[in-house]
C-alpha cells in the first residue's frame, strides 16, 4: 500500500514538472506563427478579430508614425498585440464616439491593457468602441513618377496627411486609357481576408474624362459597341450573351480578396484596377489562379511582389471575316478607347530567393486551338512544372491559360522593370 502511495506521489511530481517545463518553453518560444494565439493567452496580451469586432467604419491599424499596417496571424484574421503594445488607429473624417476622441482628431495612438482593451487618454475601450465615423476614404494620386510607354505612376492608398499608407500602384497609360499593370506585395499574412456584404461602387477619379465608365460595362453598351465594330448587329448578338457569361466584366487586376482588411479592399475598386476581361474568364480559372498564388505563398511561406497585367489588344472576326482590334468605346474622333487586353498576366516575383514565374490567361473564350497558338503564345509554356494550381488550363471558354519564365515574357512586353531572374519559381 505504501509502494503504491510513493509511486503515486512520484507521479505527480513528474506530471508537474512536464507541465512546468511546457509552459516554461511556451514562455521562451517567440516563433509567433507556431504558438501565438497561446503565447498572448500566457502573456495577457490583446486580441482584435476582425471577423467579429468590427464593420465597415474600421480605422486603419498602423504601427505608431509609420506607414505599415499590422497583420494578422498566418491563417486567421486576428491581429494580436503584447501587453503595452502601441497601435495607432487612424480615421479619415474622425472617430464616431466623440466622448474618447475629440470629434477633429483623425489619428490617436492607444496601447493593450493586456486583457483585450486598448488604453486611450487614461481610458480603456474596447475596439468596437474606436470605430470611425464614416468608413476609412482611399485615394489614388499620381506621383509624377514613369513607367512603361510614359505611362503614369499612381499609387493606391491612405492620405495621412503627412503620410501616404499606399497598398499598391499602377501603370496607366492617360492616351490609350490601360493600365499596363499594377503592383502589391504579398505574404502568409494575407492567407485570409476579411469578409464584407457588398462590394462598393468602382470609382473612376479623373483617369478617364469625357467618359462614364460604369456604363461602358453595361452589356447593352458593349453590344452596340461591338456592332459598330464589326459592323453586323448578328455578330455582336453571337459574341455576347449574359446567361452564357459571356460578357466583358470589371476583371480585378490587384485582387480584392489579396487585401486582409476591408478598408483595403474598397481602396481596390478603381476603374484602373480594372480592364475589361470576360466573364466566364473571370469566374473560371482567373479565379482559380487568384486563389491558388495566395494558397500558393502561405503555404510555401513566402514573400512576393506581385504584378498583374494585361497585354495586347483582343482581335475578333468582323462580318466579313476581317479580324478588328476591340474597344471598350469607339470615339468618333479618335477611335477605340479602352482596349480589351488579348491576354491577363500575373507574375510572382520573390526577390530573396531570386525567383520567379508568369501565369498567363487568355482572354477570349471564342478563340479556337489553333488561334490561340498561333496569335496567345508568347513564351515557352512551362505549365507543368506547375503542380500547385487547380485550373484546367485548357477549358477556352474558361480561359486557356499557360505559364513562362518571367524574363522570358518580360522580353516581348516589356512592361515591367525587372532585372534577370535566376530561378524559376514552381
Amino acid at each position: 500500500m505504501w509502494n503504491k502511495f510513493v509511486g503515486l506521489l512520484l507521479l505527480i511530481s513528474q506530471i508537474k514538472t512536464n507541465f512546468s517545463r511546457t509552459a516554461v518553453e511556451s514562455q521562451v518560444d517567440d516563433k509567433w506563427e507556431n504558438i501565438y494565439g497561446e503565447q498572448f493567452m500566457k502573456d495577457d496580451g490583446c486580441k482584435i478579430s476582425l471577423g467579429k469586432e468590427l464593420n465597415i467604419k474600421q480605422p486603419l491599424f498602423l504601427v505608431p508614425g509609420t506607414e505599415t499596417f499590422y497583420t494578422p496571424l498566418p491563417n486567421t484574421t486576428d491581429l494580436m498585440f503584447h501587453s503595452g503594445e502601441q497601435l495607432e488607429l487612424f480615421c479619415t473624417r474622425g472617430f464616431a464616439n466623440s466622448d474618447a476622441v475629440p470629434s477633429k482628431t483623425t489619428s490617436i495612438v492607444t496601447s493593450c491593457d493586456g486583457d483585450d482593451g486598448f488604453i486611450h487618454n487614461g481610458e480603456t475601450y474596447n475596439i468596437s468602441q474606436l470605430t470611425c465615423r464614416a468608413p476609412v476614404f482611399h485615394v489614388a494620386v499620381r506621383t509624377g513618377g514613369r513607367c512603361f510607354n510614359e505611362a503614369s505612376l499612381v499609387k493606391i492608398g491612405f492620405d495621412m496627411g503627412s503620410r501616404f499608407a499606399k497598398i499598391y500602384e499602377a501603370c496607366f497609360d492617360e492616351n490609350s486609357m490601360q493600365t499596363y499593370y499594377v503592383k502589391h506585395s504579398l505574404s502568409p499574412a494575407n492567407a485570409k481576408h476579411q469578409s464584407t456584404k457588398r462590394p462598393p461602387s468602382f470609382i473612376q477619379g479623373d483617369f478617364y474624362p469625357s467618359l462614364r465608365m460604369t456604363k461602358l460595362y453595361n452589356i447593352e453598351s458593349q453590344r452596340k459597341t461591338f456592332e459598330k465594330i464589326l459592323g453586323s448587329s448578328a455578330r455582336a448578338d453571337a459574341l455576347l450573351n449574359s446567361k452564357q457569361d459571356m460578357f466583358l466584366a470589371r476583371g480585378h487586376l490587384a485582387a480584392k480578396a489579396d487585401f486582409v482588411f476591408g478598408a483595403h479592399q474598397r481602396a481596390t475598386f478603381w476603374f484602373i484596377n480594372v480592364a475589361p476581361q470576360w466573364q466566364k474568364f473571370n469566374a473560371f480559372n482567373w479565379q482559380r489562379i487568384e486563389t491558388g498564388v495566395k494558397d500558393f505563398v502561405a503555404r510555401n511561406d513566402l514573400n512576393v511582389t506581385v504584378y498583374t497585367g494585361t497585354y495586347g489588344i483582343l482581335e475578333l472576326a468582323d462580318a466579313n471575316g476581317d479580324m478588328q482590334p476591340i474597344y471598350l468605346d469607339i470615339d468618333p474622333d479618335n477611335g477605340g478607347r479602352i482596349p480589351v487586353p488579348k491576354v491577363y498576366y500575373k507574375v510572382l516575383h520573390d526577390e530573396q530567393n531570386d525567383a520567379g514565374i508568369v501565369l498567363i490567361g487568355v482572354n477570349n473564350p471564342h478563340a479556337t486551338m489553333d488561334e490561340i497558338k498561333d496569335n496567345y503564345m508568347f513564351c515557352e509554356d512551362v505549365a507543368d512544372k506547375i503542380s500547385w494550381l487547380k485550373w484546367k488550363r485548357d477549358f477556352i471558354p474558361g480561359g486557356y491559360s499557360y505559364a513562362c519564365d518571367v524574363n522570358e515574357f518580360n522580353a516581348v512586353t516589356n512592361h515591367l522593370p525587372l532585372n534577370n531572374i535566376s530561378n524559376l519559381l514552381t
